[in-house]
């Protein structure tokens, strides 16, 4: 069980979630959008471990300096909020410093990638769009067949949906009418604690993905995914050591 908790002063919520989190010993906290000591060591008081969110040395260093555990590079080509920066460059300019637990994202979809990611330094991959497009996810038809049918071209990285720069599926996008080409005005998080109507049916219809759509063709069960990653790291692997 792991539970993404967003740490920023627009969060009215964070110590009533907090306090959530610690009465049923969360095990994993992934924190977002700020680090802050105290919340590790609230996480670490009854056990847990805090993976955080980064794009950036810069960002990285203020997790480290909190206390984190791990890290989560969200590197350029990542569903949602995602950095621009090059996986290689990101885990270049961390990696050396960090000796926690480091997680690497962006658009990795297949074992292939995941070996990639452990032969770059990281310690685990994370891939999110490849499992919305599965039998058990909770996203609807629509979206996994966008999912299917799209490439990596057809994934737009704009501010305009949530102030904040994140990669979304232009087909979505474009049945919401979006202007892509309009300015989003001043930053403001508020819509992701305290969520109106009309940000409630952005994100209910308007659909997050990484460039890691351009390795997915099916809609699998979680099950057997899970056993083709398996094999395509071995097969990976194998052709490495050929």
């Amino acid at each position: 069980l792991a539970v993404n908790l967003i740490v920023h002063s627009s969060n009215a919520r964070l110590r009533d979630d907090l306090g959530v989190l610690g009465r049923h010993r969360v095990p994993v906290v992934i924190t977002s959008l700020g680090a802050a000591s105290e919340v590790v060591d609230a996480v670490h008081g009854w056990g847990g471990i805090v993976l955080h969110d980064v794009t950036n040395a810069h960002h990285a260093r203020k997790a480290a300096d909190a206390g984190v555990d791990g890290l989560i590079l969200v590197a350029a080509g990542a569903g949602g909020h995602a950095g621009t920066l090059s996986p290689f460059a990101l885990m270049a300019e961390v990696r050396p410093w960090f000796d926690g637990l480091v997680l690497l994202a962006g658009g990795l979809s297949t074992g292939a990638d995941v070996l990639a990611a452990r032969a770059m330094g990281a310690d685990l991959a994370y891939l999110g769009t490849r499992f919305i497009a599965t039998a058990e996810s909770g996203a609807s038809a629509a979206y996994k067949t966008m999912l299917v049918q799209a490439g990596a071209g057809d994934i737009v990285h704009t501010p305009s949906v949530s102030t904040i720069p994140a990669h979304f599926l232009r087909a979505s996008l474009e049945a919401a009418g979006y202007d892509l080409t309009a300015s989003p005005g001043a930053v403001d998080l508020g819509h992701l604690t305290a969520p109106t109507e009309a940000d409630a049916k952005a994100w209910r219809d308007i659909w997050s993905a990484g460039h890691g759509v351009a390795a997915i063709g099916d809609v699998p069960s979680v099950d057997d995914l899970v056993d083709r990653l398996a094999c395509e790291y071995g097969e990976g692997l194998a052709r490495l050591i050929r």
